[in-house]
C-alpha cells in the first residue's frame, strides 16, 4: 500500500473505495441486507460489523504507522469557531434524523449492531472520500477536488439499490448526500481536521438506526400538504437537508 500510495495517491484512493465497495457488498449479501431490520438476528449483524471495524482499523493504522494522521486530517481542528458559526448548522443538519423522534424498531441487541455499523462505516467513508481521496486529488486542483469527492461520496450510496427496494429513497439520499459531502469537503478544507466530519456522520449514521417514520415531522408536513406519504416526507427531509448543507457549506466558504 505504501509503494501504490507514494506512486500515486489518487490511484491509492480509488483502491481503498473499490475495497470498501466490494467488501460491504460481499457483507450486506451474507447478512441478507438491511430491509427489515426487526427480522435480522445477532449472528447476521456480526457479518458487516465485523467487516467494516476490520476496514476503520485498517486504514487507521496505516495512516497512524506512516506518519500521516496531519495529512489525512486526523487532527485537532486548526478553524475559528465564531466563523464556522460554532458549527452550529452542522449539528441541526446531523440532527435531522431525529425530526420524528427515536425508538426501537427492532431488538435491542441487533439495533446496536447496526448502529455500530452505521457508524463506523461514517468514519471509514470520512477517511476514505475527504481523506484518501481529496487530499490525493487536491494537489492537482482544488475545485475538481472538491466536485469528485462530493459527487463519488453521493453517488456511492447508490450501491445500496443491491440492499433494498426503496429505490426512490436510495435516489434522494444520493441527491443530499452529495451535497452534504460537499460540506464535508469544505470544513476539512477550511479546518484541516476530519474529526468534526467524522462525528457528524457517524451521528448521522448511527441516529438513522433509531429514526422513527411517524411523529412531529411527519405531522408537520400533513399540516402543510395535506397528507404525509412516505415518499413526500422523504422528499420534504432530503429538501430541508439539501437547504441547510448547502448554504452553510456556502458560508464557509466565503467567510471561513
Amino acid at each position: 500500500m505504501k509503494k501504490l500510495y507514494e506512486k500515486n495517491e489518487v490511484n491509492f484512493a480509488l483502491v481503498w473505495i473499490g475495497l470498501y465497495v466490494v467488501v460491504m457488498n460481499i457483507a450486506l449479501q451474507i447478512c441478507g441486507g438491511f430491509d427489515h431490520l426487526a427480522s435480522k438476528t445477532v449472528p447476521q449483524l456480526l457479518v458487516p460489523v465485523v467487516c467494516v471495524t476490520a476496514l476503520a482499523v485498517a486504514a487507521t493504522a496505516w495512516i497512524l504507522r506512516n506518519g500521516l494522521a496531519e495529512h489525512f486530517g486526523l487532527c485537532r481542528f486548526k478553524g475559528d469557531g465564531k466563523r464556522y458559526l460554532w458549527f452550529i448548522p452542522l449539528v441541526i443538519m446531523s440532527c435531522t434524523n431525529l425530526k420524528n423522534g427515536l425508538g426501537l424498531t427492532a431488538p435491542l441487541a441487533v439495533s446496536l449492531l447496526m448502529m455500530v455499523n452505521m457508524a463506523v462505516a461514517g468514519y471509514v467513508e470520512e477517511i476514505i472520500f475527504r481523506g484518501f481521496l481529496f487530499r490525493g486529488m487536491a494537489k492537482n486542483g482544488l475545485r475538481s477536488a472538491i466536485i469528485v469527492s462530493a459527487v463519488t461520496f453521493g453517488a456511492g450510496h447508490i450501491v445500496n439499490l443491491a440492499n433494498t427496494a426503496d429505490i426512490a429513497g436510495v435516489l434522494l439520499q444520493v441527491c443530499y448526500a452529495i451535497v452534504i459531502g460537499f460540506l464535508y469537503t469544505v470544513i476539512v478544507y477550511k479546518g484541516g481536521s476530519l474529526w468534526p466530519c467524522i462525528l457528524s456522520h457517524m451521528f448521522v449514521n448511527g441516529s438513522s438506526v433509531f429514526a422513527l417514520e411517524q411523529g412531529p415531522f411527519s405531522q408537520l408536513v400533513t399540516a402543510l400538504f395535506g397528507q404525509a406519504t412516505d415518499g413526500l416526507v422523504q422528499v420534504c427531509s432530503a429538501v430541508l437537508i439539501i437547504i441547510i448543507s448547502g448554504s452553510y457549506a456556502l458560508w464557509l466558504w466565503k467567510k471561513a
